[in-house]
């Protein structure tokens, strides 16, 4: 054996480690342990996204279409026969990690009529310049009967840029989906807490030192900082909740 390739079985080794490590931190990113709390500096929303999908993740069967599905981080949650993730080509972030098994033109989606069981889009609807026109066609390719979740974010900074177009209150949510065909089954508001100052706190320190460091070195500063915020998350939870200032909600969808 030469010293040429025990270098390179040394640098094969490092380079598979390396990749477990990337997706153990996605993994964290959106489904966080309490690692997450050290590595994560959306900890909370994250964790509430995650919470609320899995609480109604039993509705999810057959047939599933996930739009805006990205890395497809929650599909593992659902028990279905098939899962199509469904994407735009061009959007705020890069789709290095992304699963997606068909694009969308941002108008039509590609299938034919009452095809799916069920629908799930998270963190998407923000992202749509045209939502009248996209939850027609979400209804159309819904068969009766079917489901859908969606979770949309109300209180959150700009984000993939220039792709963020709204924010959407509980009352303008259910009037958007209810004008396109859906019937509203259930809505959930999550992280109306404290922890939702923590969290915005968190938001604008990565901001602001990823504009000042803009390489990965920069989280040698942003973590530490994030984590202090994370853990007076935990204290700050013990206060009353105020449903009219939160996060985020999750919208479970009938289509009759």
């Amino acid at each position: 054996m030469t010293k040429q390739f025990w270098i390179q079985l040394k640098i094969d080794k490092l380079n598979k480690l390396l990749k477990k490590f990337k997706v153990y931190l996605l993994k964290e990113q959106f489904r966080p342990s309490f690692i997450g709390l050290f590595v994560n500096p959306f900890y909370f929303a994250r964790k509430a996204i995650y919470n609320n999908i899995k609480f109604y993740a039993k509705n999810i069967t057959g047939t599933t279409l996930d739009i805006g599905c990205g890395s497809k981080p929650y599909a593992s949650l659902f028990q279905t026969d098939k899962y199509i993730g469904m994407d735009i080509e061009v959007s705020g972030h890069k789709h290095t990690d992304s699963k997606i098994d068909v694009f969308y033109n941002g108008v039509e989606i590609p299938f034919k009529d009452d095809f799916f069981d069920s629908i799930v889009c998270f963190e998407v609807l923000e992202h749509v310049f045209n939502p009248d026109v996209f939850l027609t066609e979400a209804i159309r390719v819904l068969k009766p009967g079917g489901t859908a979740i969606f979770t949309v974010p109300f209180v959150w900074d700009e984000h993939e840029q220039p792709y963020d177009y709204a924010r959407y209150s509980s009352f303008g949510l259910k009037f958007l989906f209810e004008k396109n065909g859906f019937k509203v089954a259930e809505n959930r508001k999550y992280l109306c807490d404290l922890r939702l100052f923590t969290l915005l706190a968190n938001a604008y320190i990565y901001k602001i030192i990823k504009k000042l460091i803009p390489n990965k070195v920069s989280y040698l500063l942003i973590l530490p900082l994030t984590t202090i915020n994370n853990f007076l998350g935990h204290i700050f939870y013990l206060f009353p909740k105020n449903e009219d200032l939160y996060y985020g909600n999750i919208f479970l969808l009938k289509k009759y």
